[in-house]
């Protein structure tokens, strides 16, 4: 009996071979990058509004607050040169009534452009859609005088009605409404539906993703909105947040912590309505534009 000496693997002899990085190291990085680069404004908002006065404006500059204190927080709440919660309330009832009225329009817009035979339907598609290249700030001046015919200045009409027919929801609503089978809109047809009803019963019940999206941007929009109040609202007590935690800006002086706390108070709603639809805005936003 032979014993043979054992041959070497092809593994062995193979040329030693550079470990490469996995492809989701450098997108992780990437990704982290721009995560602190947009975070960091938040974080200075956030620990400015916990320091005193003296260290707001200390120099060198004071990264983390060495005293952290509320007292920004309680100042803003129970100043008397503003009530800032009248303000959050107009703001929440501005935002909220803005959403539902513009979902409501968009989505009356939307259906036929999207859904109905009708001769010139493409080209009326494309003319409003080219209204989106007109710059807002151009149609100020022309909105403000009909609001001031209206006699709605330093009203809640005119923080909510001159928006409501945004091109953008008409789109985006336009562009998920094509994506839906025609064969359901047929079907309901069939059975005598009528076409309020097949948008209200069949469209709208498909459609909750790009609706939830598209009332998450009108109510951020709304929310944020800052030189339209601005122009169209003096009184205090109509004031929205946006326009009211100016107050804290002077012309001489900025009191830096109770601006950053007004500011820090005034995110919260916004953040917490993209929580809530964070996952309808996902599916909105993945699957408009899609077609059948």
């Amino acid at each position: 009996m032979t014993i043979t000496a054992p041959q070497p693997t092809q593994t062995a002899n193979a040329p030693f071979k550079k470990r490469r990085l996995p492809r989701e190291i450098p997108r992780f990085l990437v990704l982290s990058f721009l995560a602190i680069l947009f975070l960091a404004p938040v974080y200075w908002m956030i620990s400015t509004s916990l320091k005193t006065e003296a260290d707001a404006i200390a120099t060198p500059v004071q990264w983390w607050p060495a005293h952290p204190t509320l007292d920004n927080y309680v100042a803003v709440l129970t100043s008397p040169d503003g009530n800032i919660l009248r303000w959050t309330w107009n703001s929440l009832f501005v935002a909220l009534t803005f959403t539902v009225i513009h979902v409501i329009v968009c989505a009356l817009t939307a259906y036929p452009l999207a859904r109905m035979n009708f001769k010139g339907r493409n080209a009326w598609f494309w003319i409003i859609l080219s209204s989106m290249m007109i710059p807002g700030i151009v149609t100020l001046v022309p909105t403000y005088i009909m609001m001031l015919n209206f006699n709605w200045i330093n009203s809640y009409h005119a923080l909510i009605w001159p928006g409501v027919s945004g091109v953008f929801g008409v789109f985006l609503l336009r562009q998920f409404f094509v994506a839906i089978p025609k064969e359901l809109e047929e079907a309901a047809t069939l059975d005598g539906a009528s076409n309020f009803q097949i948008l209200w019963r069949i469209i709208l019940p498909l459609s909750v993703p790009s609706l939830v999206t598209l009332a998450v941007f009108a109510f951020m929009g709304s929310w944020n909105n800052f030189l339209w109040p601005l122009f169209t609202v003096t009184d205090v007590d109509k004031m929205t947040l946006p326009v009211g935690i100016t107050t804290f800006s002077q012309r001489y002086t900025t009191e830096y912590g109770k601006l950053m706390a007004s500011t820090t108070l005034a995110a919260v709603p916004a953040l917490i309505a993209y929580l809530v639809a964070q996952r309808f805005l996902e599916a909105g936003l993945s699957t408009t534009g899609l077609k059948e």
